[in-house]
C-alpha cells in the first residue's frame, strides 16, 4: 500500500483504502460495536464523510431506539492498522 500525503481519512472510502478500522460506543447503554467499514461503504457510498458529526446522522444505537432512550449518544473511535495487521503488496 502506498500512502499519499497529506494523509486524510475524512470519507469512508479513504478509510477503507487505508485499511483502518472504527468502533462505536453507546454512551447511554454502554454497548460497543466494531463497525464494518467495507459494509458502510457499500451501504452509504465511498464519499460518505466519516467524522463524528457526519456519522451521528446515519448511525444510531438500535437497543436504545427500541427502548425509547437517546439513541445517538455515541462515541466513535478510529483504529490504526498495526504493523502485524498490514497487508503486504
Amino acid at each position: 500500500m502506498t500512502m499519499k500525503f497529506p494523509f486524510t481519512e475524512d470519507t469512508l472510502g479513504k478509510k477503507l483504502e487505508a485499511g483502518t478500522g472504527m468502533s462505536v460506543d453507546c454512551l447511554t447503554c454502554r454497548r460497543k460495536a466494531a463497525l464494518d467499514v467495507a459494509e458502510l461503504v457499500r451501504r452509504l457510498g465511498p464519499d460518505q464523510p466519516c467524522l463524528h458529526w457526519d456519522l451521528i446522522k446515519v448511525i444510531y444505537c438500535h437497543e436504545c431506539r427500541v427502548a425509547g432512550r437517546d439513541d445517538r449518544n455515541l462515541q466513535f473511535t478510529n483504529h490504526a492498522v498495526t504493523p502485524d495487521k498490514r497487508r503486504s503488496n
